[in-house]
C-alpha cells in the first residue's frame, strides 16, 4: 500500500501546504465542513432508525476534525440505482452546485463522472429537509474536482449456498453453474461478452433493483457478479447470510473518493494531504475494517478513462 500512496506522493506534497492553510483560517469558526452523503448506501454510509454510520461518515468526520470544523452531514436518497449510474452522478452534481454541501463522497472517480458526459443541468434528489418543489427545479451544473483517491472497488464473484463450486479463478469457472444478473448492468455486458457469449445459457436475468443478493442467498441461482461493496452492504444488512465472496476481481474496477466543486479546490488540496497520510499510516485501511467493508488499495490511475467495450471483455 505505501508504494502505491508514494506513487501519488507529489499531489499529496504539494496539497500539504493548502491544508496548512485552510485549516488556520477555519480555527474556531463557527461554520462547518457540509458533506453530503447517501441514507442507503451500506457500509459507506446508511441512515436509519436514528442511527447514521458508515466508512465515509467516519472519514468526514475525522476530515472535519483535522480542519477544525464540526460536520453537517446532508443525507440525500437517490432511485434504486445500485451501480450509481449517470441520473446519481448528476444528482450528486446538483446537491453540490444547489450549495447544499462541500463535498459528497463515495464518488467513482471515473472521466466521464467528473464532466463531459454530465448535463448542463440536474435535478436534486430526495434529501433530508427538501421538497417536492425543490425536485422539481433544474439545478445549473458546475465542473466538479475529485480528491486524491481512498479505495478501490470492482466487480466480484459471489458464490450462494447451492453453488457447486467453492473458488472462482476465470469468468470459465462459472460455466457449470446458475449466473444471477440484472438486466443492462455493466454485469450483464461483461458476462454476455465474455469469450463470444460463452456464458449466456448460464444467466438468469432480472429486473435492476436491490433484489440480486436476496435471490442468490434463496437459491434461484448460484453466483452473481457484483460490486464488492455492494456486498459488503448486504453482509451488514444480513448478518446471518451464506453467501461467499471469492477472491476473483473483473479489472474493470476503479477508484472511489470525495468530490466537491472545482472552486473549492483549497479545500480539494487539503483533503488531499489528509488522505495521503491516512493512506502512508494505515488508518483509511482501519477505518474501512470498522465499517465492515472490504479494502482494497487505490490503483493507477487515480481517474480511469471512460470504459469501452474493450475494457468490459477483458478477462
Amino acid at each position: 500500500m505505501c508504494k502505491r500512496a508514494a506513487a501519488m506522493s507529489s499531489r499529496f506534497l504539494l496539497a500539504a501546504l493548502a491544508a496548512l492553510t485552510l485549516a488556520a483560517p477555519q480555527a474556531g469558526a463557527a461554520e462547518p465542513l457540509r458533506v453530503c452523503l447517501d441514507d442507503s448506501a451500506p457500509p459507506f454510509s446508511l441512515n436509519n432508525d436514528g442511527k447514521a454510520r458508515g466508512f465515509d461518515l467516519a472519514l468526514a468526520q475525522a476530515i472535519a476534525a483535522k480542519l477544525d470544523r464540526s460536520l453537517s452531514v446532508q443525507w440525500f436518497s437517490t432511485e434504486d440505482q445500485p451501480e450509481a449510474g449517470k441520473e446519481t452522478k448528476a444528482s450528486v452534481a446538483a446537491l453540490l452546485a444547489d450549495d447544499r454541501c462541500d463535498l459528497a463522497g463515495a464518488y467513482p472517480l471515473l472521466a466521464d463522472a467528473l464532466g463531459g458526459e454530465l448535463a448542463d443541468v440536474g435535478h436534486l434528489p430526495r434529501y433530508k429537509g427538501g421538497s417536492r418543489e425543490d425536485r422539481r427545479r433544474s439545478i445549473p451544473l458546475n465542473p466538479l474536482m475529485a480528491t486524491a483517491p481512498v479505495i478501490y472497488t470492482a466487480p466480484a464473484v459471489v458464490l450462494g449456498p447451492t453453488a457447486s463450486v467453492t473458488t472462482i479463478h476465470t469468468l470459465a469457472d462459472l460455466d457449470g453453474v446458475r449466473i444471477g444478473v440484472e438486466q443492462s448492468s455493466v454485469a450483464d455486458i461483461i458476462l454476455m461478452l465474455y469469450e463470444h457469449n460463452r456464458l449466456l445459457p448460464r444467466l438468469h436475468h432480472i429486473p435492476p433493483g436491490r433484489g440480486l443478493l436476496e435471490r442468490l442467498d434463496a437459491g434461484e441461482y448460484d453466483a452473481v457478479l457484483v460490486d464488492i461493496h455492494r456486498f459488503d452492504g448486504y453482509r451488514i444488512t444480513h448478518p446471518t447470510t451464506a453467501l461467499k465472496l471469492t477472491g476473483y476481481l473483473h479489472p474493470v474496477g476503479f477508484n472511489l473518493g470525495f468530490v466537491g466543486l472545482a472552486r473549492q479546490a483549497d479545500l480539494i488540496h487539503a483533503v488531499d494531504a489528509m488522505i495521503g497520510q491516512w493512506l502512508q499510516d494505515g488508518t483509511i485501511e482501519r477505518m474501512a475494517a470498522n465499517a465492515g467493508l472490504t479494502y482494497l488499495p487505490p490503483r493507477d490511475p487515480p481517474v480511469r478513462p471512460p470504459l469501452s467495450l474493450a475494457d468490459l471483455a477483458k478477462e
